[in-house]
């Protein structure tokens, strides 16, 4: 049975001063090899009321497995996220707070999205949809989280702007673990992270504050995304 909840979206927008990054040198330890962070910032219901998939892992037709398999959609001759307006305050479903890292060196590095799940209770991140900013061009793209978690799988795309600057729109898809290994608990962290060049095109302020999250709320799998063309990426 899956729980009842209420599936409202919840567009609260980031609230506060945008501090700048702090270029960081004796204060972090060699080995994190940080470059920059900015601060957290904050968006989302803390009830935010989303449905549990249940049934069992690795059987096509269980709710819990209604993302593990993608398809590559086509690519429009315009993608539409290109005539969508621009965000400029972090907007989620969920209570979560989300700050931007910098490790490696502004030629070439990391650039990490964290989340932290500032809500009542767990967040799944099955199915859950990321769009925001970034520098053009990323050659890595990976899903984390600070607790145990199980292949991820994403339906991806990049949308370049032109100005070095691209949209990138993520579906998260896990396959053959169960709902712990696809669940994030109040307090803990999930990240995602691109790797490329020309870190310095674009502030880790500015994709910070681009950022959305629509988690999916009602077990239906957020396939709205097709319209932007995705590919599906193994884990």
């Amino acid at each position: 049975m899956q729980k009842t909840a209420k599936t409202a979206w919840s567009a609260a927008g980031a609230v506060g001063v945008a501090l700048s990054a702090m270029f960081v040198l004796s204060s972090l330890p060699a080995t994190a090899n940080v470059i920059a962070v900015t601060s957290p910032v904050s968006a989302g219901p803390a009830d935010h009321g989303q449905q549990y998939p249940d049934g069992p892992s690795s059987v096509d037709g269980s709710p819990l497995e209604r993302c593990r398999r993608g398809t590559d959609y086509p690519v429009p001759s315009r993608n539409p996220v290109l005539d969508e307006p621009l965000n400029t305050g972090f907007e989620s479903n969920v209570g979560l707070s989300v700050k931007v890292q910098l490790e490696g060196g502004t030629f070439y590095g990391n650039r990490k999205l964290i989340f932290t799940n500032t809500s009542n209770a767990p967040v799944h991140t099955d199915c859950l949809v990321l769009k925001f900013r970034a520098p053009s061009g990323s050659v890595d793209h990976h899903y984390r989280a600070s607790l145990q978690y199980g292949h991820p799988q994403q339906d991806y795309v990049e949308v370049p702007r032109g100005n070095g600057e691209s949209h990138y729109i993520i579906r998260l898809g896990f396959h053959d673990v169960p709902l712990a290994d696809r669940t994030i608990p109040v307090g803990q962290t999930w990240t995602y992270e691109l790797a490329g060049s020309n870190q310095s095109s674009m502030s880790l302020e500015a994709t910070r504050d681009s950022v959305e999250v629509l988690a999916d709320m009602n077990v239906g799998g957020n396939a709205w995304i097709s319209q932007y063309g995705t590919k599906r990426l193994g884990n």
